[in-house]
C-alpha cells in the first residue's frame, strides 16, 4: 500500500491552531451588535477591555494566568482563546442575572457550549479548554441541571453558565454594572408583567369561549337531531309547531350574541318578545 505524501505543516505559533502571537484575533465570527438596539454598553465595554489581558496577563487577571497551576505565563494562543470565549459569553449574557442565555415566557433558556462556540469561530475542543480555564479562574460558574424522564433515567440539560461580577470589577466597570442591572431588572419586571397579563387574557378568552359554546349548545340543543319517522297526520292532531320552535331558537341565539351575559331563560324571554313584535308588524 502506498503511503500518503507528506504535507509539511507550518506553525507560526499556537500548536497549529492558526494563532499568530504578533497578531492575535479577538474578533468574534459573529460580532455583537452595539449602539441602539444592541447590547448594554457595560457588556460591550467589558468585551473591548478584555484585550488588556493578552498583553499583561499576570497584572490584569492573575487567577486566569495561573489557572493551569503553573507559575509560567499562560501561552499566547490560550490567552487568545480565553478572550474570544469570554467575549462570546458576554455577548449572550443576560445583564439582570449574569447568566448566559435569554429569559423567555416559559423560563430562562441556557445556551449550550456548541452554540457559543459558533460565535467564537474556534473549534469545540479549543473552546472547551478555554472554558475549563475560565472556571478554574473563578470568572465563570457552570452547573449541569438534569431532568428525570418517565422511564426513570436522567437527561442532561444545557449547563447553567454565569459570568462573575468580579470580571467587571477588574476592568473598572463595577458601578456601571450595578446601574445597568437595576435598569435591566426593571425592564424584565415590566416584560414579565406583560407576559402575565397576556396569559391571563388568553385564559379569560378561552374560558369565555368555552362558556359561550356551552350556553349556545344548550340553546341549539335539538336543532340538529336526526328526525324520527313521522306518523301520518290525522285530522285531530295539533298543528305542527316545529318551525315556530326553530325560529324561537334562532332568535334566542341572536339575543345571546348581542347579550353574552344573559342566561338561557332571559334569552328565550327576549326572543319571544321580539318574535311577537315581528308578527304584529307583519299582520
Amino acid at each position: 500500500m502506498a503511503a500518503h505524501a507528506y504535507i509539511p505543516r507550518i506553525n507560526i505559533g499556537g500548536n497549529f491552531c492558526g494563532h499568530n502571537p504578533l497578531n492575535p484575533a479577538f474578533t468574534l465570527a459573529k460580532p455583537a451588535k452595539k449602539g441602539k438596539g444592541g447590547l448594554p454598553r457595560v457588556l460591550t465595554l467589558c468585551m473591548e477591555r478584555l484585550a488588556d489581558y493578552y498583553y499583561r496577563p499576570r497584572k490584569v487577571i492573575p487567577s486566569l494566568d495561573l489557572a493551569n497551576g503553573s507559575q509560567r505565563q499562560q501561552r499566547s494562543e490560550r490567552r487568545e482563546a480565553c478572550i474570544c470565549l469570554l467575549a462570546a459569553l458576554l455577548k449572550r449574557t443576560d445583564v439582570t442575572s449574569l447568566r448566559v442565555g435569554i429569559p423567555t415566557q416559559d423560563g430562562f433558556m441556557n445556551y449550550t457550549v456548541d452554540y457559543i462556540a459558533k460565535d467564537t469561530g474556534m473549534t469545540l475542543k479549543r473552546v472547551e479548554r478555554a472554558l475549563s480555564d475560565l472556571k478554574a479562574a473563578g470568572l465563570l460558574t457552570v452547573s449541569q441541571p438534569r431532568q428525570l424522564l418517565p422511564d426513570g433515567s436522567w437527561k442532561g440539560l444545557a449547563a447553567v453558565k454565569a459570568i462573575s461580577k468580579h470580571l467587571f470589577g477588574i476592568f473598572g466597570l463595577g458601578n456601571m454594572l450595578k446601574k445597568e442591572r437595576d435598569k435591566a431588572s426593571k425592564r424584565q419586571k415590566r416584560k414579565a408583567q406583560e407576559w402575565q397579563n397576556s396569559n391571563n387574557n388568553e385564559k379569560t378568552t378561552r374560558t369565555s369561549r368555552a362558556r359561550f359554546n356551552l350556553v349556545m349548545g344548550g340553546l341549539f340543543n335539538g336543532l340538529n337531531k336526526t328526525p324520527t319517522i313521522s306518523k301520518p297526520k290525522r285530522v285531530n292532531d295539533p298543528p305542527d309547531d316545529s318551525e315556530d320552535r326553530r325560529q324561537l331558537m334562532l332568535k334566542a341565539a341572536e339575543v345571546k350574541l348581542a347579550y353574552p351575559d344573559w342566561d338561557r331563560d332571559k334569552c328565550y324571554e327576549e326572543a319571544e318578545k321580539q318574535l311577537s313584535k315581528e308578527r304584529l308588524a307583519r299582520a
